[in-house]
C-alpha cells in the first residue's frame, strides 16, 4: 500500500523544483521512479523513506498500513539497533548475515546499510577507526557516484543514511588526525555540510535526526583548535534544534560540549544551568534502568524515528470479527476462504486491490495514508505537527490560529479531517468553559463513530485506533478525569494499552499515541493509589521515550513517579524525580509543566528549585 506515497513524493518533488535524477541517482532508476510517482509500482519502505529524505522530508508523519511481511522487514532493523545498543557484536553479526532474508540486499540502499553495519561491528570489536572508515567509505560508494563534497556542490541530494555515514567518516578521520592542517580541512568540510543540512532538510522532524550530530562534530573540531566561541555558537544551534523538536539524541554529548565551552568562557550562571540539564538527562536514563550510548559512534546510529504502522492482516481480521462476518461471507467474489485464512494468520500478504474490496465490504474505506489529517499538500502535515506540539507553551491562541489555517486548506468532506478539526474545536471550547464536559464527550464520541463505530454488542476497541481516533479517545478520557470520573478514565487507558499490546506491532511503532498513553495511564494509576502499577507503567513510558529519542515528554513521567514516592514516604526519591522532571521540562521549554513542578517543589520542600 505504497502507491499513494509515491504520488505524494512526485508532488513534493515538483513543488520544490527538484529533478528526478537528483532524487533517484544511486538509489533507483529514473524509469522505476517514474512508475513509483505515478502510483503504478511499489518499492519497499526503506527505499521510499530514502527518496523522501532526499527531498528533506520525513514520512514519520504518515501512518502506514503494511502487511505482516513488510512489517517484519521494518522490525528487523529494530533488532539490529538493539544489538548495537547492547554492544553485542555476535548477535549483530548473525543479524547482518540473515539480513537478505528480510530485505533485498541487491538494492543499493540495503547494500549500503549492511556495509555501514559492518563498519559499526568493526568499531565495536576493535575500536579500529581506520578499518571502520574504510568500511564506511565502501558503504557510501553504494549510492554516491563521486566524493560527497562534489556531490552536494553539484546540487545532488543526500538521504539520512548517507548523511550519517559522512558524519561517521569525518568522526573516524578526526580520531586519527594529528595536525592542525587536517583539522582545518575537516572544519571547512563540516561547515559546508552544516549549511547543506540547514538548507535542504527543510522538514524540522527530519532535520533534527542529523543536524545536532553535525553541530556537535563541528563544535568538537572547533575546540580542537581552541576556537571556543565558534564551538559554543554551533553547539547552541544544535541544542536549539533538539529543544524545539523534543529530541533526546545527542543531548548528552551536546551538553558535555557546551559545559566545556561555558567553563572556558567563564559564564558561571549558564554553566550551572547546563550542568543541571546534564544531570537531569543522566537521571532519565538511570530512572528507566538503562544507560545512554557509550560514545558518539553509537549515537550516530540512533535517530528520533517516530514512524507508525498498522498491519493490514490484523486490521482485516479484527474488523471481520467485530462485524460478526464469517470468512466465507467476506471473501465472496474476492478471493478463496483459504486465501483469506492465510492472510489473517499473517502467512500471506494481501493483494492490495482485494484488500481494499474486503475493507470496503467491512465498512472501511482507507486507501490513503495520513497523519491526523488527509491532504495532498505535505506542508499541511508539517502544520499539524506544529499544532500538536504547541500546547506546552504559554501562547493559548497559537493552537487555534494553526487549526484555522489547517481547516481552510483541507477537504472537510473527508471523515478523518472532520474528526481532527472537530476534536480541536471541542477541546478549545471545553478549555474556555464554553462547553460542558459531558456534552463535549458526546460530541467527541460522535466524531469517533464516523470511522470507528462500536460493535452491536457495544465493544469499542476491537482494532488498533488510528492517530486521529486515538486523539479523540484521549480527549474523552481527559474529560472524564476532569469530571472526577477517574476510574472510568483509567479503564479507558487500560483498554487502550491492551489493544496496542495485543498487536505484533511494537509500541515503538505506535510512537505518538504511546507518549500520552504511558503518561496518563501512570498518572491516573497513581491518583487512584495503584502505586505499583503507576511505577511499572511510568518506567515503561521512560523506556518508550528513550527508544523514540524523545526527551520532552519524559519530564512529566518523572513528575508522576515523584508522586508515587511521596505516597510511599520515600522523600529522597520524590525530591530527585521532581527536581529532574522540572529541569527536563525547563530544557525543552515546556513552560506549563515547568511552572507546576516549580510550585509543587516550593510547597513540598520550602525552597526554590532554581536555587538548588
Amino acid at each position: 500500500m505504497i502507491q499513494q506515497l509515491g504520488v505524494m513524493l512526485c508532488q513534493e518533488r515538483e513543488k520544490i523544483g527538484e529533478t528526478q535524477k537528483n532524487i533517484a541517482e544511486g538509489i533507483i532508476s529514473i524509469s522505476e521512479l517514474c512508475r513509483v510517482e505515478r502510483g503504478e509500482h511499489e518499492i519497499d519502505y526503506f527505499m521510499l523513506q530514502a527518496l523522501f529524505e532526499r527531498l528533506g522530508k520525513s514520512i514519520d508523519k504518515m501512518e502506514l498500513a503494511v502487511s505482516v511481511s513488510e512489517y517484519v522487514s521494518i522490525s528487523y532493523r529494530v533488532e539490529i539497533e538493539q544489538s548495537i545498543e547492547k554492544r553485542d557484536y555476535k548477535v549483530l553479526a548473525e543479524l547482518i548475515s540473515n539480513y537478505g532474508a528480510y530485505n533485498d540486499k541487491r538494492r543499493p540502499i540495503h547494500r549500503q546499510y549492511v556495509a555501514m553495519l559492518q563498519a559499526v561491528m568493526c568499531y565495536m570489536k576493535e575500536q579500529d577507526h581506520s578499518a571502520c572508515q574504510q568500511w564506511l567509505e565502501h558503504a557510501l560508494a553504494c549510492t554516491l557516484m563521486c566524493d560527497w563534497r562534489q556531490w552536494i556542490s553539484c546540487g545532488h541530494r543526500l538521504c539520512n543514511q548517507e548523511v550519517r555515514i559522512i558524519l561517521m567518516i569525518v568522526y573516524c578521520r578526526w580520531k586519527q588526525s594529528d595536525t592542525d592542517e587536517q583539522i582545518q580541512e575537516m572544519i571547512e568540510q563540516m561547515e559546508q555540510f552544516s549549511e547543506y543540512i540547514e538548507s535542504f532538510y527543510t522538514d524540522e522532524e527530519e532535520q533534527v535526526k542529523i543536524y545536532p550530530h553535525c553541530a556537535w562534530l563541528l563544535g568538537e573540531l572547533y575546540m580542537a583548535q581552541d576556537r571556543v566561541e565558534d564551538a559554543y555558537a554551533i553547539c547552541s544551534r544544535g541544542k536549539r534544534s533538539l529543544q524545539e523538536n523534543g529530541s533526546l539524541n545527542p543531548v548528552r554529548e551536546i551538553l558535555e560540549l557546551e559545559e566545556v565551552c561555558l567553563e572556558k568562557m567563564g559564564k558561571q550562571a549558564e554553566l550551572e544551568r547546563c550542568r543541571k540539564y546534564y544531570e537531569a538527562v543522566l537521571f532519565l536514563y538511570e530512572a528507566a534502568g538503562t544507560s545512554p550510548e557509550p560514545d558518539m559512534m553509537m549515537a550516530f546510529m540512533k535517530s528520533s524515528f517516530q514512524g507508525e504502522f498498522v498491519i493490514t492482516n490484523e486490521l482485516l481480521r479484527d474488523l471481520r470479527k467485530a462485524k460478526g462476518i464469517s470468512q466465507e461471507a467476506l471473501c465472496i467474489n474476492i478471493c478463496s476462504q483459504e486465501t483469506l485464512s492465510r492472510i489473517e494468520k499473517g502467512k500471506r500478504s494481501p493483494n492490495k486491490k482485494r484488500l481494499y474490496q474486503m475493507l470496503k465490504r467491512l465498512g472501511m474505506e482507507r486507501e490513503n495514508y495520513y497523519g491526523f489529517i488527509e491532504a495532498d499538500d505535505y506542508r499541511l502535515y508539517e502544520k499539524v505537527r506544529q499544532y500538536n506540539r504547541c500546547f506546552s507553551g504559554e501562547n493559548a491562541q497559537e493552537p487555534m490560529k494553526l487549526l484555522d489555517e489547517i481547516e481552510s486548506k483541507i477537504d472537510m468532506t473527508l471523515l478523518v479531517n472532520k474528526q481532527f478539526i472537530g476534536a480541536g474545536r471541542i477541546w478549545g471550547q471545553t478549555n474556555k468553559g464554553e462547553l460542558p464536559i459531558e456534552q463535549a464527550n458526546d460530541q467527541l464520541r460522535e466524531l469517533l463513530f464516523l470511522t470507528m463505530p462500536p460493535t452491536d454488542s457495544g465493544v469499542l476497541l476491537y482494532r488498533i485506533p488510528f492517530r486521529t481516533e486515538y486523539k479523540l479517545l484521549n480527549l474523552i478520557a481527559i474529560n472524564l478525569r476532569n469530571d472526577n470520573k477517574v476510574e472510568e478514565a483509567l479503564g479507558m487507558y487500560e483498554e487502550l494499552m491492551k489493544c496496542f499490546k495485543r498487536s505484533r506491532v511494537r509500541m515503538r511503532h505506535h510512537a505518538v499515541p504511546a507518549f500520552t498513553l504511558y503518561t496518563n495511564l501512570a498518572g491516573l494509576s497513581e491518583e487512584l493509589n495503584r502505586l505499583d502499577r503507576a511505577e511499572t507503567i511510568g518506567r515503561e513510558g521512560l523506556l518508550h521515550d528513550i527508544g523514540c529519542c524523545r526527551g520532552d515528554i519524559a519530564g512529566d513521567v518523572l513528575a508522576n513517579l515523584s508522586l508515587v514516592y511521596w505516597k510511599r514516604g520515600q522523600s529522597e526519591l520524590e525530591e530527585m524525580y521532581l527536581r529532574n522532571g522540572y529541569f527536563l521540562n525547563d530544557f525543552y521549554n515546556r513552560t506549563k509543566g515547568q511552572y507546576k513542578l516549580a510550585e509543587a517543589y516550593r510547597k513540598k520542600f520550602h525552597k526554590e528549585i532554581d536555587l538548588i
